[in-house]
């Protein structure tokens, strides 16, 4: 189980992918995914709000979706913390070229 996780896991954080074409198109669906999280987590904090001001109790399938959705928020934020660390140098060199071809024009 453990080198099923291990694959999965290089998978998520493109380990083996170096080309740029495909690592910020990439980050940039993570980068979406992740403010799409934010969006539903505010939903979730604004719902337990109106839970607690008018005397509601959530049932328990409210509870796990909330668990499940901080889960998901965690590993989004691990991918892409894990992806542009493994990938700096992509972004330092595409930021390179394209300043030097501003310079340049």
């Amino acid at each position: 189980m453990g080198k099923i996780t291990k694959l999965c896991w290089e998978g998520l954080t493109l380990k083996h992918v170096t080309h740029p074409k495909i690592v910020v198109p990439y980050l940039l669906y993570v980068f979406t995914a992740f403010l799409c999280e934010l969006f539903l987590m505010v939903l979730f904090g604004v719902s337990c709000f109106l839970f607690h001001q008018y005397g509601h109790r959530p049932d328990l399938v409210f509870i796990v979706s909330g668990a499940i959705l901080i889960l998901f928020f965690v590993i989004t934020v691990l991918i892409i913390r894990t992806t542009i660390s493994r990938h700096r140098n992509v972004f330092l060199k595409g930021f390179h070229e394209s300043s030097l071809k501003v310079l340049d024009d």
